[in-house]
């Protein structure tokens, strides 16, 4: 996962996760986590709407995270701003968001986002050294994440695993334009910028 590849230590605010999220033992240090969400039975240390201001103090953490929640964020531009207002400088923020996605809510779904308008999101509020990867193999992988959901789950890891070894084999043939192809179609994206001093 690209969270593993990270550098990512100090204090770090989870915007919409939870205290069991699975991903927290993929950061690389021993890190001091705040977990934000709207829910209180999702098992959070701070309960506030991210569509609102943080009640947090100016440069308090070293990275914010937001993983799979903008989607989820009608006013999303505040989420950009706080996150920017509750960084420290230098500090990171680190986001994934779904695109070639099914419609999923939590408790609603609004956005998907290309790489472009993360792009101006990120540069419209003092973010920069902008890193921006698409997620998803391919073809077969995207054709698996909006239907692979009605499948009973006892088929689900087959039909996934098999989507994948066919996106790899049609990697291999095609190559480069397979490549293309997996950027014009991204299961979604995932992007770390760095708050501008």
């Amino acid at each position: 996962m690209e969270l593993k590849k990270l550098d990512l230590c100090g204090k770090i605010l989870d915007l919409g996760g939870s205290q069991k999220s699975g991903y927290h033992e993929l950061f690389n240090h021993d890190n001091q986590i705040t977990t934000a969400n709207l829910d209180d039975s999702y098992g959070c240390d701070l309960i506030f709407d991210i569509e609102q201001k943080f009640p947090l103090s100016d440069n308090e953490f070293d990275c914010c995270v937001a993983l799979n929640v903008l989607e989820h964020i009608f006013n999303f531009h505040n989420v950009f701003q706080e996150a920017g207002r509750v960084l420290k400088p230098n500090g990171k923020f680190v986001l994934a968001v779904p695109f070639m996605h099914q419609i999923h809510g939590s408790p609603d779904d609004y956005f998907r986002y290309t790489k472009s308008a993360l792009i101006k999101l990120l540069e419209q509020n003092n973010f920069s050294e902008i890193e921006i990867k698409e997620l998803g193999f391919g073809f077969f992988s995207l054709i698996f994440s909006l239907i692979g959901g009605s499948l009973p789950a006892c088929l689900r890891l087959f039909f996934m695993n098999c989507a994948n070894i066919k996106d790899k084999i049609c990697s291999v043939i095609f190559g480069t334009r397979y490549e293309k192809l997996k950027k014009r179609i991204p299961l979604g994206y995932f992007a770390v910028a760095k708050k501008a001093n």
